[in-house]
């Protein structure tokens, strides 16, 4: 099987989804969206944006208009990207959605464009010291963002810059001070090769699908709400294979599916020196997840939230 023809199978099952699960429903378009332009299909998948955009409201109508003018960039229609940024209403887009314009512009070098969509998206920091120094830039990593395209731009570091630079240097400092056995920033995944044997076995708690692009999305949603509580901006995750594991639980008398056996197994590894991934890699990086794809359109798609 192609990839274009994996791609429109999963596209069809995503759009059947999106009909089973209507709480979810706009979530799953977008993704849905994303296949059909892997697919060979843009049009198709830019009419599901543009439905989105005219019937969904809030951050799920601005996440649509942002795939929708990263769609039309690739296929090299560049005005009408730039027209669908200029439908945005400024005054109550989210940071997200922002935050997302604004890396767009950074990559196309239009860096004072990107700025302002960088300051859109750090204005309530911007307005309120008290809300940066109770936020992580795990949280807002559009803190970074700005910070890089002023100083991309030449401009000194300002107040917000600064504070924001110390927040990172004090994660970074904590991260390294921890100790492999008891840090909670860590975690695993099963290979994408594993991931069918894995729910065979029945090593993957808590998975509402065995489908392995539910098992990432899971996953990744699993480390961004362990990161929010933990306020660290990166994680180190472990690839597992299923045979390791097992070894593992055999060479100790331990029951492979019991969780702790899970946690114990990647801190033994941890200890050993295993290769391990910082979570998230960046945008343009290929995915965490083994997919090919690079992480902003996989599972660090906003779909994946």
């Amino acid at each position: 099987m192609t990839t274009s023809e994996k791609a429109r199978r999963s596209a069809e099952q995503l759009e059947r989804d999106a009909v089973k699960y209507p709480e979810q429903r706009a979530e799953i378009l977008i993704e849905a969206a994303g296949e059909w332009g892997r697919a060979g299909e843009p049009e198709r998948a830019l009419r599901i944006y543009d439905d989105l955009i005219a019937i969904e409201a809030g951050e799920d109508s601005q996440f649509a208009v942002v795939e929708k003018v990263a769609l039309l960039a690739d296929l090299g229609r560049g005005d009408e990207a730039d027209a669908e940024i200029g439908k945005i209403d400024r005054t109550n887009v989210v940071p997200g959605p922002a935050s997302l314009i604004a890396e767009h512009l950074e990559h196309q070098k239009r860096l004072e464009e990107a700025l302002t969509w960088f300051n859109i998206a750090c204005r309530d920091l911007m307005a309120d010291d008290e809300v940066l120094s109770e936020t992580t830039l795990f949280a807002r990593p559009e803190l970074r963002g700005r910070r890089r395209v002023r100083r991309a731009l030449g401009l000194q570091p300002d107040a917000l810059d600064l504070r924001s630079e110390v927040q990172e240097t004090e994660l970074a400092e904590l991260l390294d001070r921890a100790e492999a056995p008891s840090q909670p920033n860590v975690g695993s995944f099963f290979v994408r090769s594993d991931v069918a044997r894995a729910f065979a076995e029945g090593l993957v708690h808590g998975a509402g699908s065995t489908d392995p692009s539910a098992y990432f999305a899971e996953v990744e949603r699993g480390w961004r709400a362990s990161s929010d509580e933990l306020g660290a901006s990166k994680l180190r995750v472990l690839p597992t294979t299923v045979a390791d594991l097992v070894k593992y639980a055999g060479d100790h008398d331990r029951d492979p599916k019991d969780q702790q056996t899970r946690a114990d197994h990647l801190m033994d590894r941890l200890r050993e020196g295993a290769p391990t991934l910082d979570w998230p890699p960046e945008r343009n990086a290929p995915c965490w997840c083994g997919s090919s794809r690079k992480y902003k359109k996989c599972c660090g798609s906003p779909a994946v939230r």
